[in-house]
C-alpha cells in the first residue's frame, strides 16, 4: 500500500480544502447546510482517527458512521485512507466497535482505488515519481506494480525512448518486478518494428523468465527483417528463459510452440486459471498504425469465462500468420471457436436461472446476451473447417470439454461435412487412421452428453458403410430419449487422482460432474453455474495455499470442514445437499465427523443451517456416491434445475431416430420402440410429437412386426388423454397408429372419431392413418368410406349466391 509520502504527493494533484471544525461530538453530529457533504465527511473521518487515538472507540465509530451517512465521494474516503496509513487502519479494524463501519469505509476507498488505477494520468503521475527522490521512487514502484498490466504500455513506451536512460532503467525494473502479469502485454509488443522497443521488451522478458514469451521470441529471432544487434538480444532472451523455465532442450519450431500454447489455454487447468486471475482478464493487441506510440499496445477487457478461448484464438492466428499450411492448426481453431459459442450459451442459461446477486458485470444476463448476439455467426467459421471437424472433436474430448464436443458433433450432422462413408472406420479392416474413428469412439465416452450427441450425429448421417460400434447407436439413442433431468454435482477435491476418480464414478451413474481443486476454485464454479443438485467436499482439504511467489499462506477457511460449513451459509447453495468425503485414515475420519456433528448442534441451536447431508468414504466408489446423493436429494426437495436441458436431449434423440431410411438402414430402429412409448405419458408435447414420428419410422424397419404389436399401448395412452390432446399432438398419435396398425378395434374407434374432428390437421392425419395401413380388410375400408361420404351433389350447380331453381310441384 502507498505510504504517507506518496499520499502527500498524490494529494497535491487535488486542491486543498480548508478543514471544517466539528463543534459537536461525533455521536451528536448533525448535517450543516453551510458546508458541502464532502467537507463535513472529511472532517468527521479525521475526528474518528483523533477519537481512536484517545482511546474513545465508540466515539470513533460514531464519527465514521456519521461521515458515511453523508455519502461522500469515494475519492474523499480514499484520500483519508492514504493519509491515515495502512498500519493505523489495520489496528483500528482489530476493535469490535470499529470493525463493521471500517468494512464499509475501506470498501469505498478500494472502489476509488480500482478506478484510479485505470487512469493514464494517475499512471503518468506515478512514473514521474520514478525520477524523483529514492524514497518516492520506491513507493511509486510498489504502486505501479499494484496497478499491474494497465501500466505496461506507458512503461514500455519509455523503453523505446533514446533519452532519460535512468528513467528507462527504473521502468525496466518495475516491469521486471511486475513479473508474470507483464508477460502477455510485453509479448504482444514484440510485433513492433521499433528495434529499441523490441530490445527493451526482450530484455525484460529475459529478466522475468516466463516461457509464455518463447513462441513470439522464437518467431522474432527467425525474422529476416531483424537487425543483427536486436537478433542477439532476442536470442539471449530465449536462452535465458529456457534456462529459467527448465526448457533447455526446446527445439520446436515457432509454429509448434504457438500451437502448444494455444492448446494449453484451450484445455485450461490450474495454471491458466492463475494467469487469468493475475492478468485482470485482459487481451492485448498491437496496433501498428496508431500514431501515438503510447497507444499502440492496447488492451480489451473481456469476460472472464471467454478469456481462455480468446487467448488460444490469438495464438492460433499468430501461428497461422507464420505458416498458413500448418496441418494441426485448423482442428484446434475450430474447437476453440466452437468453445466460444458453447461457453457463452451455457453462461446465458445459467444467468437466466441465477437467484443470487451477480459479483461481476460479465455475469449479467443482458451482457451475456449481447455476446451471444455478437457470436451469432461464429458457428459459420466452425463449419468452414469441414473435415477438420473430426480433429476438433478429438481436441475437445482430449480437453475434457464435453459441451464443445457436443457442439462440434452437431455440425457433423451435415453429411457433406462428415463424409461418413469415407471417414468412419470399417470393422475388421486393416488398422487405418480414419478421421471418423473419434466419432465412433465417442459412443463409449464416460460423459453421456458426448455419448448422446455421437449417437444423434450418426443417426442423422445414416451411413451406408458398416462401421465399428454401429450396434450401439440405437441403444444410446434409447437412453437419450428416456433422459429426464441430468443431476449436476460439484466435487471439491485437492488430489487430482481422487478428483478424477470421483468424476468418473459419478459420470458412470449419469451425473453431470464439475470438479474444483480448492475452495477458491469451488466458489468460482458456483459463480459460473450457481445451480447444483449436490456438492461433495473433501474433508482433508489443506488450509495451506501458495501465493504468487510460491510462499505458503495459512487460510483456515479453506479446510474441508470449514468450507463445507461455509457452503451451508452461501445463498448460492441454498437447499443443495452438501456431503463431506471422509479421509481414508480412520482416526482423522472419526475426528472430522465429530467436529462437524458438534458444529451442526451449535448451528442448529443458533437457528442456522446446521448439518451436512451425509458422509462418503475414500477412495470414492460409484455405488456409495450414488446412494448418498440420491438419499440427500430425496430429503432436500429441491427442484431439478436441468429438466429443460434433458428435454432438449430427448427431443433431438427422437428427431435423430426419424432420419434413417427404415428400408435400407443398418440400424435396428425397433430397439428404441419401448423408450419412445415411455415418453408418451409425462413429457412435453414437442417431445411426444417427435417420439410418435420416430415410432412410426421404426414400424417400417426390419423389426417392424415387433413394433406394430405395441399399437395397443399407443391407443391406451390416446384414450386416457383424449380430452386434453392438442391438435398437433393428436395428429402425431394418428400418424403413429396408422403406421403401426390402424385395424385394431381401439384404433378404429379413435380414427372414426378423428375423421369428424373440428381441426383439419386432425382429419387429415386420421385419413392418412387409414391409407397407411399395410393390410386393411375391404369391409373395414368400406365402412370408413361410407361413414365419410361427402354429399357434393349440388355443389357447382349454381353460381355462388344464386338461388337454386324451384323444385317441381309434386
Amino acid at each position: 500500500m502507498p505510504s504517507k509520502l506518496l499520499a502527500a504527493a498524490l494529494l497535491t494533484a487535488t486542491a486543498a480544502l480548508a478543514p471544517v471544525p466539528v463543534h459537536l461530538v461525533a455521536a451528536e453530529f448533525q448535517k450543516d447546510a453551510s458546508f458541502s457533504d464532502n467537507d463535513q465527511a472529511r472532517d468527521l473521518l479525521a475526528e474518528g482517527v483523533k477519537e481512536f487515538r484517545a482511546g474513545r472507540y465508540k466515539a470513533a465509530a460514531a464519527a465514521f458512521n456519521s461521515a458515511l451517512k453523508l455519502n461522500p465521494d469515494n475519492q474523499v474516503v480514499y484520500h483519508w485512507y492514504l493519509a491515515a496509513g495502512d498500519a493505523l487502519v489495520v489496528q483500528m479494524e482489530g476493535y469490535d466497535e470499529l470493525s463493521e463501519v471500517l468494512k464499509d469505509t475501506l470498501r469505498r476507498a478500494r472502489i476509488y482505488q480500482r478506478e484510479l488505477r485505470t487512469s493514464p494520468k494517475y499512471i503518468e503521475l506515478l512514473m514521474g515519481k520514478l525520477a524523483a527522490s529514492e524514497e518516492e521512487r520506491v513507493v511509486a514502484t510498489l504502486e505501479l506494480i499494484a496497478v499491474g498490466p494497465l501500466a505496461v504500455p506507458q512503461l514500455l513506451g519509455r523503453l523505446g525512448e533514446d533519452r532519460q536512460d535512468e528513467l528507462r532503467a527504473h521502468c525496466r525494473a518495475v516491469l521486471t518486478r511486475m513479473g508474470g502479469r507483464a508477460v502477455l502485454p510485453l509479448t504482444e509488443s514484440l510485433k513492433s518494428s521499433d528495434k529499441r522497443l523490441l530490445a527493451g521488451a526482450a530484455t525484460v522478458l529475459a529478466d522475468i523468465g516466463d516461457a509464455r514469451a518463447l513462441p513470439r521470441l522464437t518467431a522474432l529471432a527467425q525474422s529476416k527483417d531483424l537487425d543483427g544487434t536486436t537478433r542477439i538480444v532476442v536470442q539471449r532472451a530465449i536462452s535465458a528463459i529456457r534456462e529459467t523455465s527448465g526448457l533447455k532442450d526446446l527445439s520446436a519450431s515457432p509454429e509448434a510452440q504457438f500451437f502448444a500454447e494455444a492448446q494449453r489455454y484451450f484445455r485450461g487447468g490450474e495454471r491458466v486459471h492463475d494467469e487469468m486471475m493475475a492478468g485482470d482478464v485482459l487481451v492485448w493487441r498491437w496496433k501498428a498504425d496508431e500514431a501515438d506510440p503510447l497507444k499502440r499496445l492496447a488492451y480489451v477487457k473481456v469476460p472472464r469465462y471467454a478469456w481462455n478461448e480468446l487467448m488460444a484464438e490469438q495464438l492460433l492466428f499468430d501461428g497461422l500468420a507464420l505458416n498458413p499450411a500448418a496441418p494441426s492448426y485448423q482442428p484446434l481453431l475450430a474447437a476453440v471457436l466452437a468453445a466460444e459459442v458453447a461457453e457463452t450459451d451455457a453462461r446465458l442459461a445459467a444467468a437466466k436461472e441465477r437467484t443470487t446477486p451477480i459479483q461481476n458485470s460479465d455475469e449479467d444476463a443482458a451482457a451475456i446476451g449481447e455476446r451471444v448476439a455478437k457470436l451469432k455467426e461464429q458457428i459459420l467459421r466452425v463449419r468452414m473447417a469441414g473435415g477438420h471437424l473430426f480433429g476438433a472433436l478429438a481436441e475437445s474430448i482430449a480437453a475434457d470439454r464435453s459441451e464443445v464436443a457436443a457442439l462440434v458433433m452437431r455440425q457433423l450432422q451435415d453429411r457433406w461435412l462428415a463424409r461418413a462413408d469415407l471417414n468412419l472406420p470399417i470393422p475388421g479392416a486393416a488398422a487405418e487412421n480414419k478421421a471418423g474413428s473419434v466419432l465412433v469412439a465417442a459412443l463409449d465416452h464416460g460423459d453421456k452428453t458426448v455419448r448422446y450427441q455421437a449417437a444423434i450425429t450418426l443417426a442423422h448421417l445414416d451411413p451406408a458403410v458398416a462401421f465399428a460400434n454401429a450396434d450401439k447407436v440405437v441403444g444410446v439413442l434409447s437412453d437419450a430419449v428416456g433422459e429426464w433431468g441430468a443431476r449436476v454435482v460439484l466435487v471439491v477435491e485437492a488430489d487430482w487422482r481422487y478428483r478424477n476418480a470421483a468424476r468418473d464414478h459419478l459420470q458412470s451413474k449419469g451425473y453431470l460432474t464439475y470438479t474444483a481443486s480448492d475452495g477458491f476454485d469451488a466458489m468460482q464454479r458456483l459463480d459460473e453455474a450457481p445451480i447444483k443438485d449436490a456438492i461433495v467436499v473433501s474433508g482433508d482439504l489443506s488450509p495451506w495455499l501458495k501465493d504468487e511467489k510460491g510462499r505458503m499462506i495459512d487460510l483456515p477457511q479453506q479446510s474441508g470442514a470449514a468450507l463445507a460449513l461455509a457452503m451451508l451459509d452461501d445463498p448460492r447453495v441454498g437447499k443443495t445437499p452438501v456431503f463431506v468425503a471422509l479421509p481414508e485414515d480412520p482416526l482423522k475420519a472419526n475426528a472430522l465427523q465429530k467436529t462437524l456433528e458438534a458444529a451442526a448442534a451449535e448451528r442448529t441451536a443458533a437457528n442456522r443451517p446446521g448439518a451436512v447431508a451425509g458422509f462418503v468414504r475414500k477412495p470414492y466408489a460409484a455405488v456409495d456416491l450414488d446412494n448418498q446423493i440420491q438419499a440427500g436429494l430425496a430429503k432436500s426437495e429441491i427442484p431439478n434445475a436441468n429438466r429443460s436441458a434433458a428435454e432438449d436431449v430427448a427431443l433431438r434423440a427422437c428427431i435423430a431416430l426419424q432420419q434413417p431410411d427404415p428400408a435400407r438402414t443398418q440400424f435396428d430402429l425397433g430397439r428404441a420402440a419401448e423408450a419412445l412409448i415411455k415418453t408418451l405419458d409425462a413429457r412435453s408435447d414437442a417431445v411426444r410429437i417427435e417420439a410418435l414420428k420416430a415410432l412410426a419410422n421404426a414400424a417400417q424397419g426390419r423389426s417392424g412386426d415387433r413394433v406394430r404389436t405395441m399399437v395397443g399401448k399407443l391407443t391406451d395412452v390416446y384414450a386416457a388423454q383424449d380430452g386434453e390432446l392438442k391438435p398437433a399432438l393428436r395428429a402425431a398419435f394418428l400418424l403413429a397408429i396408422g403406421q403401426l396398425d390402424p385395424t385394431t378395434e381401439p384404433a378404429q374407434q379413435i380414427i372414426a372419431k378423428a375423421l369428424n374432428h373440428d381441426d383439419a390437421q386432425v382429419r387429415l392425419a386420421a385419413a392418412e392413418a387409414v391409407g397407411h395401413a399395410l393390410r386393411i380388410a375391404p369391409e373395414l375400408l368400406a365402412r370408413f368410406q361410407i361413414a365419410q361420404r361427402l354429399d357434393v351433389r349440388d355443389a357447382g350447380a349454381t353460381k355462388p349466391g344464386e338461388q337454386p331453381a324451384a323444385q317441381p310441384a309434386q
